[in-house]
């Protein structure tokens, strides 16, 4: 299940950005490196602003975007399964992400068969190939008004709602595309999945000094890794 997920002119948007960028001398008590990191951390926030914008505006003009986009297998609830090829959209009155098929047996004059949406209520999972050359699959699994797909695993699990920009940087979470905005649950082993935030994330990282004091200091992303990582070598002693 080969990815075909291309995101109209976003290399345009993204070159205009890194070019916009203001020239500025070295901040004092800043190394070169921190500097670089605290761009790259602004760039990709912008980034995946600009792709939430462009979300709204493909929703807003769907039909010229119909049979474009990502692969998806789509399994419903009843067991059977559809391929997808679809961007994931946004219903502006609902507020939920959908996937658009295109039933080709009905003409474009009959849209009303023809083009069927698809919500996270009415399967049991999806999944997509976010490395093409590993073939490396994420799930997405309903919730609420979304799919939610594990782009964090271990002892604690973290899933967002929005796949678009991994898929671009081959399905890999690092600290600097890192989209604390896309986060939508986390998970304590196989405890139930609880809403992204402070509160819920010191309390599952309990007694972990170093990750209770990176949360303090806004390092999310930094207190997930030092968790999963302490708890990785725990069960190994």
């Amino acid at each position: 299940m080969k990815s075909t997920f291309k995101a109209p002119h976003i290399l345009s948007i993204s070159l205009l950005f890194v070019l916009s960028l203001p020239s500025f001398a070295q901040p004092r008590g800043m190394t070169m490196n921190q500097v670089y990191s605290q761009l790259n951390k602004q760039y990709m926030n912008q980034r995946f602003q600009m792709q939430m914008q462009m979300q709204a505006m493909m929703t807003a003009n769907w039909r010229t975007y119909a049979g474009k986009g990502a692969n998806y297998q789509v399994t419903f609830k009843d067991s059977s399964v559809k391929q997808v090829v679809s961007f994931m959209y946004i219903d502006t009155t609902s507020h939920k992400n959908f996937l658009l098929f295109v039933d080709k047996k009905y003409p474009k004059s009959d849209s009303a068969h023809r083009f069927q949406r698809i919500y996270s209520d009415q399967t049991l999972y999806i999944s997509t190939v976010i490395n093409s050359s590993s073939g490396q699959e994420s799930y997405g699994m309903p919730k609420d008004s979304c799919w939610m797909f594990k782009v964090i695993d271990g002892s604690l699990t973290v899933y967002a709602k929005s796949l678009n920009y991994l898929t671009e940087r081959g399905g890999l979470l690092n600290e600097i595309n890192f989209e604390p905005s896309a986060i939508v649950g986390i998970q304590l082993n196989d405890g139930p999945i609880e809403k992204y935030n402070k509160d819920n994330l010191i309390k599952m990282v309990g007694q972990n000094t170093d990750a209770l004091e990176a949360i303090e200091k806004g390092k999310y992303y930094k207190a997930i890794k030092k968790y999963n990582h302490d708890a990785e070598r725990s069960t190994k002693k």
